[in-house]
């Protein structure tokens, strides 16, 4: 194949850009490169561009390589890369007469993208399934602590009373996007770029949708340039991985906080944590950490993806084929790291309900429910009923008392000092917005933390969730059968 270069591959091409390719990565390019091969012999042979005689001889060669596998392939040697190996084996079994046939009506450029394709589809459904089972754990853990209350924070400052089951559920919500984002890449993961050859098409007769099928494609790629010379849906994909790993990076975030000794709302069992060489008290978040700083190596493979393509020729090249995919495997696998961890992390958080609850009695988190209780039952405009609750928490803190100290003359005080008026509310009312029970109960916004609300927020995640499960699963089967029906095919011609 190297008969216009009249030279072989020097050994730093063979060290820095085909080695990279050995290994796991070579088995899984062979086991896909090998299926490629069966459908396009299929193809080629239905659209009597080969015999059935020639057709027959391949397919069987084509599963004694199969079950032979990659060892003995050696690219960089007499080769270029796998495909060449792969196609020189064939010629030494069959003879070029009969295996130098398969590669009529297509190239490695196409090739090399429907490998890319079929990669990225099979990672795709792993990681998609990973994300629904930590969507399991996380929405189990909000219903376990649906009525757990807790601080709400804004500016890390405590703001308002919700609940552990609001705050996880909400979290969901937001991984339920990302889950929608993932989805939505796989209609333009799964389009066929085989048949586009090196960019042009051919003159042979093939059948471009006939391939498709045989592979498990929805579609083809419709132009043959594009076929080639994008890869757009890598860094759909990667997006998608980055706001993933962005949102659990977040709730890695919340877990630090919560398990410091300044909060310590929460403990975590000792198998996911570390010790220190020199501290002997010390019991250090280690999954946790290892969570938030992962999604930086995720954001980085986005950027190196991106900034790969940037100013690229819109044509085939090694550039995009090659170098703008390479991120995407590294992120696949961080991504399922940071997945795993957040998972096992949840199952061995353990949460210390009472001081959460009793945060919430001494922090002034129920102000704003006493400032809304002078607006409903006083007719006072808000403004004047933040001011009077706002000098209700000055004077409580500064003398040195807790927001369950609060009284119902330190209300009348601050009131003659705000407006000159006192306003007395009773010892109902004073319970009512202190209590941070009947707090969350009179939050009747869709969405909030009320227990209602909040139930009703798990239960839209789990009916999402199984929204997104049967789409996947249907996937799936689709998958099943074209595999299916291309080894039935395949066997038909043996």
């Amino acid at each position: 194949m190297r008969e216009r270069i009249h030279a072989n591959i020097s050994p730093e091409v063979v060290e820095y850009i085909v080695n990279p390719k050995s290994g796991p990565i070579m088995f899984r390019d062979f086991r896909l490169m090998m299926e490629i091969n069966k459908a396009h012999a299929i193809m080629l042979c239905e659209e009597k561009i080969l015999t059935a005689g020639i057709t027959k001889k391949i397919m069987s060669t084509l599963k004694e390589m199969e079950e032979e596998g990659p060892n003995d392939l050696t690219p960089g040697i007499g080769s270029e890369d796998l495909y060449s190996a792969i196609e020189q084996k064939l010629i030494n079994k069959i003879g070029t007469d009969i295996g130098g046939r398969l590669h009529t009506g297509r190239s490695r450029n196409d090739l090399g993208s429907t490998v890319t394709r079929i990669a990225i589809r099979e990672n795709f459904f792993k990681i998609t399934e990973e994300l629904f089972d930590l969507l399991k754990v996380l929405i189990q853990f909000a219903e376990d602590n649906k009525d757990t209350i807790m601080p709400g924070y804004t500016h890390l400052q405590p703001a308002q009373p919700t609940t552990l089951g609001h705050h996880i559920s909400s979290i969901c919500s937001a991984l339920q996007r990302d889950s929608e984002r993932i989805l939505e890449s796989y209609n333009r993961i799964n389009l066929s770029p085989l048949g586009a050859c090196a960019f042009a098409g051919t003159g042979f007769p093939i059948n471009r949708q006939r391939t498709a099928e045989l592979l498990g494609f929805d579609n083809i790629v419709e132009s043959t340039l594009d076929s080639v010379a994008s890869r757009d849906y890598v860094s759909e994909l990667l997006y998608s991985l980055t706001m993933t790993a962005i949102t659990l990076s977040r709730l890695a975030q919340d877990l630090y906080l919560w398990y410091s000794d300044e909060w310590s709302i929460i403990d975590i069992d000792g198998d996911i944590a570390f010790s220190s060489s020199i501290m002997p008290q010390k019991k250090n978040p280690g999954t946790i950490e290892h969570i938030k700083a992962k999604s930086g190596h995720i954001l980085g493979s986005l950027i190196s993806n991106l900034s790969v393509q940037k100013n690229l020729n819109f044509m085939h090249c090694r550039d995009m084929s090659v170098e703008s995919v390479e991120p995407i495997w590294n992120a696949l696998k961080e991504t399922t790291g940071i997945i795993i961890l957040t998972k096992a992390t949840i199952k061995r958080v353990k949460v210390k309900k009472s001081v959460m609850l009793d945060r919430v009695y001494k922090n002034f988190s129920t102000a704003t429910e006493l400032a809304d209780i002078l607006v409903r039952n006083h007719n006072m405009p808000f403004r004047t009923a933040h001011s009077i609750i706002g000098n209700v928490v000055a004077k409580t803190i500064s003398k040195g008392l807790r927001a369950d100290d609060i009284t119902t003359e330190i209300i009348s005080e601050s009131s003659v000092e705000i407006t000159g008026s006192p306003i007395m509310l009773s010892n109902e009312e004073l319970e009512t917005g202190l209590n941070p029970i009947l707090n969350l109960e009179n939050k009747s916004t869709a969405g909030s933390p009320s227990f209602s609300e909040t139930k009703k927020l798990i239960d839209l995640n789990k009916e999402k969730l199984k929204t997104h499960e049967s789409t996947l699963n249907s996937w799936k089967n689709k998958q099943d059968i074209a595999k299916l029906n291309l080894e039935k095919t395949v066997n038909s011609y043996i």
